[in-house]
């Protein structure tokens, strides 16, 4: 997906000097480039099925109810490098950062340089990062992926909404719509980390907007 390589300089995060790899650990990966992918195909034909030309929503969940401009949320305080980690049980590296502002869609893939199977992506749709012309919400489109599964399963417990769908966990909360991946929804492990990750984004999304 990503031609050439395009390694991106060191960082700091919390004591730790992190090395962000982009398209080198992608193209080794396989399966990553995929899952982000996939994400916003998916959102891109919601919109297109939503239609985006229509009357606003009445409920803007993701504004400020006094009418101030929505707190913008970046994947990385849903989860963090380090919590993403811990939910995977491997070493991780921060591989790509990627935006679609068509549908207020931001997105973070962790990854590891050794294993092609342990990743997580997390990705955030919000009012805030989206045009001020785009007339669908973040509830506007979960809803129009996650009723469009017929393999969908509700998850009790985690925002105010959750199923398993493909790619991952979808989330409803606070007016957001979050999806979480780990590269296999088929399996009980699986789906305990794809909970597990659930919780924490909504758990840090909550913090993030008191």
């Amino acid at each position: 997906m990503i031609a050439g390589a395009d390694p991106r300089p060191a960082s700091e995060e919390g004591g730790r000097v992190r090395r962000t790899t982009v398209s080198n650990t992608c193209r080794r990966v396989g399966v990553a480039p995929l899952t982000v992918a996939l994400l916003t195909a998916l959102l891109m034909m919601a919109l297109a099925a939503c239609g985006s030309d229509g009357a606003p929503s009445a409920d803007q969940g993701d504004a400020h109810p006094e009418g101030e401009p929505a707190a913008m949320i970046e994947p990385s305080q849903l989860i963090s490098q380090d919590e993403a980690e811990s939910i995977i049980g491997h070493t991780l590296d921060v591989v790509e950062d990627t935006q679609e502002e068509r549908v207020g869609l931001k997105q973070r893939l962790y990854t590891a340089t050794d294993d092609m199977n342990a990743l997580l992506q997390i990705g955030i749709t919000q009012q805030a990062a989206m045009p001020p012309e785009q007339t669908q919400t973040p509830e506007d489109l979960y809803r129009a992926i996650t009723e469009n599964f017929d393999d969908a399963v509700q998850v009790d417990g985690i925002g105010e909404e959750a199923c398993f769908a493909t790619p991952g966990l979808h989330i409803l909360e606070s007016g957001r719509y979050i999806l979480v991946a780990v590269g296999n929804t088929s399996t009980d492990a699986a789906r305990q980390k794809l909970k597990e990750a659930g919780r924490v984004a909504v758990e840090n999304l909550r913090a993030a907007l008191r």
